[in-house]
C-alpha cells in the first residue's frame, strides 16, 4: 500500500485534500470518485516514519536538500532544453527520460531521470516522478508539467519551463554582477588594515593576524546562515522576514517588483500551458518568494471562481501598480493575457534592475566611505599609540 495525497473539489464547489492509502494512483483516484469528489491532484507521498524528531533527518529535510539537493537555474534549463528537443523529434517519455538518464547537465539530475523512466515506464505520471524531488523541482515546475500533461503539449510545457529558467538565471547573474563591488569593498575590510603588518613584518605576520578574524567572520556566518535555513522554515518566522524586507526602505519596492516579476512570469507560463486562471493565479502566487505577496495574491483566486475578470481579481489584491492594473486590462480586452502579462514581467524586471544598480552604487559609496573612516581611525590610534610610548619612554 502506498500513500497518496490528494486535492479535491465536492459538489459544492469547496476544496478539500488529505491523504489515502491505496494500491496505486487508480485506485486512490478511484475511491474519492466513488466518495462523491472531483479530483483535482493525487500523487504518492512518500512516508518516513520515526523522523520526525530526528536532528539530523531534520537538518537534511531543511538545510542540505534545499541548499545542495538541486541544480542551478543554468543546468535545469539545459536538462529541460534537451528533454523538449528528444519529446519534439518524436522519442516517447520513456526513451527521452532514459537517454536523459546518460547525458542529463549532473548526476542527480540523471538519477531522477533514470527513476522517472521506470515511473513512466510502469505507467506513472512525469509529474508524480518529479514531485518526488522538490528541491530539484519547485511547485511551480510541477504545476506547469500537470498542466502540459493535461492538456497533451508536454514538449510545449518543457520549452517554457527551459525559456523561465534561463531568464531566472540571467537575472540571478545580473544580481551577482550588480553587487559584486559592495562584496570586494566588505572583504577590503579585512585585509586593507594589515597591510602595514605585511609591509612591515612580512607575509606571517600577515596572515597571522588576518586569518583568526577571518576564520571566526566565517564562522559567524555559517552559524547565522544555518540558523536562519532552520527558522525559515517555520511559516510564522518566514512570513514576518518577509513583511520586514518589504517595509524595509528603498529595499521593500525592489524586493516587490521582483517578487511580481516572478509571479508574472509564473502566471504567463501556467496560463499558457492551459491551466485555468485560479490554478494559474494559485501556483504562479507560491512560486513568487514572499508569503505576505502569495498571501494577496491568493485573494484574487475566489474572485476568479466568481466569475470575475482577472484585472479585477488582481485590483482586490490591493498590491498592483495602477499602471500594471491598466496593461493588464488591455491585455484581457485584446484577448492576449499571457503576452500582456509577459511585457508586464519584462517592465518590473527592468524597473527594479534600475533600482538595484542605483542602491549597488550607494551602498558603494558608503562602504567606501566607512572604509576610509576607519582606516583613518585605525592610523591616527597607531600614531598616538607611538607617541605615548615615546612620551612614557622620555
Amino acid at each position: 500500500m502506498a500513500t497518496f495525497a490528494y486535492k479535491v473539489k465536492d459538489k459544492s464547489g469547496n476544496t478539500a485534500s488529505g491523504r489515502l492509502e491505496a494500491e496505486d494512483r487508480r485506485s486512490a483516484v478511484s475511491q474519492l470518485q466513488q466518495m462523491g469528489y472531483w479530483v483535482l491532484d493525487a500523487r504518492e507521498v512518500e512516508v518516513r516514519s520515526g523522523q520526525l524528531w530526528n536532528p539530523f533527518a531534520l537538518f537534511m529535510r531543511w538545510v542540505i536538500d534545499p541548499v545542495f539537493g538541486g541544480a542551478t537555474a543554468a543546468k535545469l534549463s539545459v536538462f529541460y532544453r534537451q528533454f523538449a528537443t528528444m519529446i519534439t523529434a518524436g522519442m516517447s517519455l520513456y526513451q527521452a527520460l532514459n537517454s536523459l538518464s546518460s547525458r542529463a547537465p549532473t548526476r542527480r539530475l540523471s538519477r531522477i531521470a533514470r527513476d522517472a523512466a521506470r515511473t513512466v515506464e510502469g505507467g506513472g505520471r512525469l509529474s508524480d516522478a518529479f514531485a518526488r524531488y522538490p528541491a530539484m523541482f519547485p511547485e511551480l515546475h510541477i504545476s506547469l508539467i500537470r498542466a502540459g500533461e493535461a492538456g497533451g503539449s508536454i514538449d510545449r510545457t518543457l520549452e517554457r519551463l527551459a525559456d523561465y529558467t534561463e531568464r531566472e538565471y540571467k537575472i540571478r547573474q545580473r544580481m551577482r554582477m550588480m553587487t559584486f563591488y559592495p562584496k570586494i569593498l566588505v572583504l577590503a575590510v579585512i585585509f586593507i588594515p594589515a597591510f602595514p603588518t605585511l609591509v612591515l613584518e612580512g607575509t606571517n605576520a600577515f596572515w597571522n593576524a588576518t586569518l583568526p578574524v577571518l576564520i571566526n567572520l566565517l564562522t559567524w556566518i555559517a552559524v547565522i546562515w544555518v540558523g536562519y535555513r532552520l527558522l525559515y522554515q517555520i511559516p510564522a518566522f518566514r512570513y514576518g522576514i518577509d513583511v520586514f524586507k518589504l517595509g524595509t526602505p528603498l529595499v521593500g519596492s525592489v524586493v516587490k517588483m521582483l517578487a511580481l516579476s516572478k509571479f508574472y512570469r509564473a502566471f504567463a507560463s501556467l496560463h499558457s500551458a492551459g491551466a485555468s486562471p485560479s490554478q494559474a493565479i494559485s501556483n504562479a502566487a507560491r512560486a513568487c518568494g514572499n508569503w505576505y505577496i502569495t498571501r494577496s495574491l491568493m485573494k484574487a483566486v475566489p474572485v476568479v471562481e466568481m466569475g470575475r475578470t482577472f484585472t479585477e481579481a488582481m485590483e482586490r489584491t490591493m498590491i498592483m501598480p495602477r499602471m500594471t492594473l491598466d496593461m493588464l486590462a488591455t491585455g484581457e480586452a485584446s484577448g492576449a493575457v499571457s503576452d500582456m502579462v509577459e511585457k508586464v514581467a519584462d517592465y518590473s524586471e527592468n524597473e527594479a534592475e534600475v533600482r538595484i544598480h542605483q542602491l549597488t552604487m550607494a551602498s558603494g559609496a558608503l562602504l567606501l566611505l566607512g572604509i576610509c573612516i576607519y582606516i583613518g581611525m585605525t592610523i591616527i590610534g597607531s600614531y598616538l599609540q607611538h607617541y605615548k610610548d615615546i612620551l612614557k619612554a622620555n
